[in-house]
């Protein structure tokens, strides 16, 4: 009988694709602590890591994929608010004092797509393996979610598969583009997992802000880049209306090429 775990076969060379959940969870410590070379103390924050995303995916009915060095991953079957749930709890509660520290810079991308589950092996060396270009989505906007003064990116494929969307609070941050799979994406930023601050800002500012992307999208630079000026009158901390500020600039002075006029972030 074949052992599984997590959807995975692990009977060597078989393998699966589903359609599913992707999460992947980064921090500070990922982005910025991880050399090559061994540390045991790496393995033992790792661990930890690992064990609060792991009771917390246990409470929304997520399963852990992989760790890896450029963070930990999780699968959610086809429920997004579940997902989005976990993300908004475990960004909650790394605002705790006790958890500051080990979840410092927590950025969380999430996404919905293909991923294909299968095992390899040689031998006795058996191992599982999974492949996804969600996947590799989702790790990205995990890693640059800090540049956008965010913890919780997710893709639009994501959002439209959410139950009752208006409970979460989030607003359009832009596109992104996926170059080896020639796939681009709206992504948006769900602040319910920001500190309060934060949170409340995004919230005043929601609509000038997703008006200014509008317009941005359009090619029209210069009254996008008043809505976002506008928006750092208010709120210089907003380090997405900066980014899309240097955008306009760079996008009225033809200083971009074309791709870099319409997305975010171009991988």
């Amino acid at each position: 009988m074949e052992k599984q775990q997590y959807g995975i076969p692990f009977a060597p060379g078989k393998s699966e694709v589903v359609e599913t959940v992707i999460v992947n969870v980064s921090t500070a410590f990922f982005r910025d602590k991880i050399k090559i070379g061994t540390d045991a103390g790496h393995i033992t924050v790792i661990n930890m890591q690992t064990e609060d995303v792991g009771h917390t995916l246990e409470k929304y009915n997520g399963r852990l994929l992989c760790i890896t060095r450029r963070g930990i991953a999780a699968m959610f079957e086809h429920d997004c608010n579940d997902a989005l749930q976990f993300a908004i709890t475990l960004c909650q509660d790394a605002a705790l004092r006790e958890r500051r520290e080990l979840f410092k810079g927590i950025g969380i991308g999430i996404g919905y797509g293909s991923l294909c589950l299968g095992t390899v092996g040689y031998k006795d060396l058996c191992m599982p393996l999974m492949m996804s270009e969600t996947m590799d989505t989702v790790t990205a906007l995990s890693e640059s979610a800090q540049k956008y003064n965010s913890r919780i990116l997710v893709t639009g494929d994501a959002m439209a598969r959410l139950s009752g969307s208006k409970q979460f609070n989030s607003r359009r941050l832009g596109m992104i583009y996926h170059k080896s799979a020639d796939i681009s994406d709206e992504i948006y930023d769900v602040y319910d997992g920001d500190l309060a601050d934060t949170k409340y800002s995004k919230m005043r500012s929601r609509l000038f802000f997703e008006t200014g992307v509008k317009l941005f999208l359009k090619g029209a630079y210069l009254e996008a880049r008043t809505y976002f000026i506008e928006i750092l009158k208010a709120d210089r901390n907003d380090a997405a209306a900066k980014q899309y500020v240097f955008k306009c600039d760079n996008c009225m002075a033809d200083e971009t090429d074309d791709n870099e006029k319409k997305y975010l972030e171009i991988w």
